[in-house]
């Protein structure tokens, strides 16, 4: 009996160092057109897309201020993870773009990548799953949730100052043997925001 406590206990320790890892990245991808225009003022539009944590509520745009960086957005998933339990997190991801008229997006959640760190071979024992929400409350609900597939999760349509919720399930499997104990993995999640064809002509 207290030879399991131990190793629930020495599992713990190690998810300490993994959660602090668990970030998202964004790329954009968008839709040419082209229409007519008489003469007059032209303005530039800017694609940003916010990204927001939802159990500490930081906040960065998709790209860095050059424009060409993805940025990265450390998640910290709420409760406390051992053997065959999950911690959830997610991230609020807010259309912001001041282009005029339509300007839809939809953004997508790739197939998440777990890396061991140090040799270990913790990342066979963790399960990432997804779904998408309307508020955040419902990251902390266990319902809902499938692992990512290979054409990954996309949400559904973001207008512009609209915003749509990603919430993330970690899991340890239940048969993680004790040699994991003290290993970490860092988990990274790829995030897309595509615009959406807006253009009565086509795309």
């Amino acid at each position: 009996m207290r030879t399991k406590r131990r190793l629930q206990s020495a599992a713990l320790v190690a998810f300490a160092v993994v959660l602090g890892l668990f970030t998202v990245q964004g790329t954009y991808a968008l839709w040419n057109a082209v229409a007519s225009a008489t003469p007059g003022t032209i303005t530039s539009a800017s694609f940003d897309t916010t990204l927001q944590a939802v159990n500490t509520g930081t906040t960065t745009n998709m790209t860095l201020a050059d424009g060409k960086t993805s940025a990265n957005l450390t998640l910290s998933p709420a409760g406390t993870l051992g053997p065959g339990t999950s911690v959830y997190g997610g991230v609020v991801v807010t259309n912001n773009t001041n282009a005029g008229g339509q300007f839809n997006t939809a953004i997508t959640v790739n197939q998440p990548s777990v890396a061991n760190l140090n040799g270990g071979v913790l990342a066979t024992y963790i399960i990432v799953s997804a779904k998408t929400a309307v508020s955040s409350t419902e990251c902390s609900s266990s319902t809902g949730y499938a692992q990512i597939g290979t054409s990954g999760l996309v949400s559904p349509t973001v207008g512009k100052g609209a915003s749509t919720i990603f919430c993330f399930q970690v899991s340890l499997a239940s048969g993680a043997p004790s040699t994991v104990k003290g290993q970490a993995v860092t988990i990274s999640l790829p995030l897309t925001a595509r615009q959406l064809c807006g253009v009565s002509s086509g795309c």
